[in-house]
């Protein structure tokens, strides 16, 4: 059981190490403040996604893809939003998303949420980490903790990482632009995936 557990540590890092939306977002708010309401934002979207895909594969539930297509390509288009207002809000390094400090988490939770083909991905990532003959609620809390500890981490080390580049003057100016156009990016990517799959 612990190799198991070893595998699933690793392969999650690698996940997500690379770089995607709720990352942009710790990189693109540690420019001004610590991004702890981001980070708690991004890390609980994970959860309640890694809990949706748990619970259905407990129930061994079918869900249609479709709705979940259709939620990616919405996902996409707010993405792409939130890329565009980044890169128009660069000169003060912040998004003007309000100046409540929980709007942070609000909007962390919401990016992490919009992608919701993530449930299929875990649908067909987690079982290989279930064994049968273990009780099915203890291996699903070991994951949940794994994962969040791990997301956590990592979303530490990026915002820790941005403030250190952000000394120096080229860094400013990267990470003045990369968050945003990744962004973009990663919602037109998803708009453009969504579509293919309802069309296809």
């Amino acid at each position: 059981m612990i190799t198991t557990y070893i595998a699933f540590a690793a392969a999650i890092t690698l996940l997500i190490a690379s770089p995607g939306p709720v990352v942009a977002l710790v990189m693109s708010d540690s420019r001004r403040r610590w991004p702890g309401r981001t980070i708690l934002g991004g890390v609980l979207s994970a959860q309640i996604l890694l809990v949706t895909a748990l619970v259905l594969i407990y129930l061994a539930l079918d869900i249609d893809p479709a709705v979940l297509h259709a939620g990616q390509v919405l996902g996409g288009v707010y993405l792409a939003w939130l890329g565009y207002n980044a890169l128009l809000d660069e000169d003060d390094g912040e998004m003007r998303i309000g100046e409540r400090p929980n709007a942070y988490f609000w909007r962390a939770l919401k990016v992490g949420l919009s992608n919701p083909k993530d449930i299929l991905f875990f649908l067909a990532f987690l079982p290989s980490f279930i064994l049968p003959v273990e009780p099915f609620f203890q291996q699903a809390l070991t994951l949940l903790l794994i994962w969040g500890a791990i997301d956590l981490s990592i979303l530490v080390c990026y915002s820790l990482l941005s403030r250190r580049v952000m000394a120096s003057r080229f860094g400013r100016l990267a990470l003045g632009h990369a968050p945003g156009y990744i962004l973009i990016a990663l919602g037109l990517l998803s708009c453009v995936s969504g579509l293919q799959r309802l069309f296809n």
